[in-house]
């Protein structure tokens, strides 16, 4: 029986050190956001602001809002939820390895904001790519023009927190999970692995198809790859920033499932395999050519700043 939680070096096993982490941050963000969701209903309630007649209409729609990054409390919502992801992967990491934060990749910003910096590029000219291919193919037009656009405090709140997202799904996604993996001796356990993981981390996503799930295992190959060549999370971290806002708050498309308020409104004629439909781009093919072309890229010419 002990040999099913430890390994031979005396260790819990990766698996259960990923699953009770993942496990924790799941059921303690369910237990916060119904505590939260409670506080902002009686809020509304005591306040006046929604009526006797309006409250069954409320409650029908409070999921969809709480899912809606242009909501205030689906911003309350997806930074609560950000945060405990960050609170747990670092708890357990002190708790089972007991070793630095660093370990796992968040080395200083001093020392690692060349990538940073790279990533937040590369992440931005990904999407700009798919944003020009689904444009001029038709796949989608804009209702507002270039020359008129939305600026609004979305962009604000959206950068938040797109950066929350980007630093708490690297950390645990290919930090932990890839660190902790390595106790299997596997270099292709690792990866494959932790992006079997980050796909499956978006199941209950609205709208989620198995192009989707292939989408999310190619970006989370690409991310881990781009830890593994630059020694660091913070190429990753940088390039996922970058994708979900200019995604979401610049191009206005959804996030893998997801509402936010974008520069841009998009009209999308029909949805179909190309454009990605209800799922938003990440759910077409035009995001596995580019997320494709993005690990040739870092293969041919990425080279690292930080070892």
């Amino acid at each position: 029986m002990k040999n099913i939680f430890i390994n031979k070096n005396s260790q819990l096993r990766s698996g259960w050190k990923i699953v009770s982490t993942f496990s924790s941050f799941y059921l303690g963000t369910i237990v916060l956001t119904i505590i939260l969701l409670i506080i902002y209903i009686l809020t509304k309630v005591m306040t006046g602001s929604i009526g006797e007649n309006g409250f069954i209409i409320f409650i029908n729609n409070i999921s969809g809002m709480a899912s809606n990054l242009s909501t205030s409390i689906g911003f309350i919502v997806a930074l609560l939820q950000c945060l405990t992801m960050i609170f747990f992967v670092v708890l357990f990491w002190k708790v089972y390895d007991r070793k630095p934060i660093r370990e796992i990749g968040m080395i200083n910003i001093k020392k690692g904001y060349k990538d940073l910096i790279k990533g937040l590029v590369f992440g931005a000219v990904s999407l700009i790519l798919v944003f020009i291919i689904l444009l001029y193919t038709e796949q989608i037009t804009l209702i507002n023009p270039f020359s008129k656009p939305n600026f609004s405090y979305a962009l604000l709140t959206g950068l938040i927190i797109f950066i929350f997202v980007g630093i708490n799904e690297e950390m645990f996604a290919r930090g932990y999970c890839m660190t902790v993996l390595k106790q299997t001796g596997n270099k292709y356990v690792v990866v494959i692995v932790s992006a079997i993981i980050f796909a499956l981390m978006h199941s209950l996503n609205p709208s989620v198809t198995l192009l989707s799930y292939l989408n999310l295992f190619l970006f989370g190959l690409l991310t881990a790859y781009m830890f593994i060549k630059s020694g660091n999370l913070w190429l990753p971290i940088g390039y996922h920033i970058a994708w979900n806002y200019f995604e979401g708050n610049v191009f206005g498309f959804l996030v893998s499932g997801q509402g936010a308020a974008g520069i841009y409104n998009l009209n999308v004629p029909v949805y179909n395999i190309i454009n990605g439909g209800e799922f938003g781009p990440e759910g077409g093919i035009v995001v596995t050519f580019i997320v494709l072309a993005g690990l040739i890229y870092i293969w041919k010419f990425y080279k690292p700043t930080y070892q």
